[in-house]
């Protein structure tokens, strides 16, 4: 059976390797990125809605958020919506990216509102960026980060050398250039040329193209089409 290397933090990287299994591949898993609360305080304040783009932030919000939990809450995919709903929250605009949910935001609000936004500390600014250049103010509270590993596991250094990882399958930019520093530091650069590379989308195939390596890219950046052009492959 193939083996894929699986870089996303374990509790999703379980969900992953049981869609994998459909594919025939058993999982190495290999988490690049360690989420944790930045134990930031949300500042009371007249919002008129909240934003999330991720569970985490959610989850990481603490009780801080329940003075406003009647508000509207805005997510960014299914699986913060989802989250969203386990923390007693109602979401109403949920939508699968930054760029998509934007413009559905903008149209409920012609008018200037305060948004409080649940992020974390490393994100794309285009989201708040959007709406403050419509003119609505954003108090963005970064209650969640995403620290850098100090290594890959044991078992995916092992299989890495031995040469018996098939497929990589990288979510982000940041762990796709964490992942080369971490196989570099651990004399695995030259195995990685072995591996076929699949990426959420080509900024995050940058980096790995950058490392002179062949990338092939979901054609949406969410799970589903990341794992049909895992198939694709086949």
């Amino acid at each position: 059976m193939r083996r894929a290397l699986v870089l996303r933090g374990a509790e999703d990287a379980l969900r992953t390797a049981e869609k994998l299994k459909s594919l025939r591949f058993t999982s190495v898993v290999s988490p690049v990125l360690e989420f944790g609360a930045t134990g930031a305080r949300v500042p009371p304040g007249a919002y008129d809605a909240v934003l999330a783009s991720s569970a985490k932030g959610i989850d990481c919000a603490g009780t801080d958020t329940e003075p406003y939990k009647a508000l509207p809450l805005h997510a960014v995919g299914a699986k913060t919506a989802k989250g969203a709903v386990e923390r007693g929250w109602r979401p109403d605009i949920v939508a699968g990216k930054a760029e998509a949910i934007l413009p559905l935001l903008l149209a409920r609000y012609p008018a200037p509102v305060h948004f409080l936004y649940l992020a974390g500390r490393d994100r794309q600014a285009a989201l708040e960026a959007g709406l403050r250049g419509a003119g609505h103010a954003v108090t963005a509270v970064d209650v969640y980060e995403a620290r850098a590993a100090e290594a890959l596991s044991d078992e995916a250094r092992a299989a890495l050398a031995a040469g018996e990882i098939d497929v990589a399958l990288h979510y982000s930019r940041r762990s796709a250039e964490i992942f080369l520093r971490l196989a570099a530091s651990a004399g695995l650069a030259p195995q990685l040329g072995r591996v076929v590379h699949v990426a959420l989308s080509k900024d995050v195939a940058a980096p790995l193209e950058a490392a002179g390596l062949s990338v092939s890219c979901a054609q949406a950046p969410d799970e589903a089409h990341l794992l049909k052009a895992v198939a694709a492959l086949l």
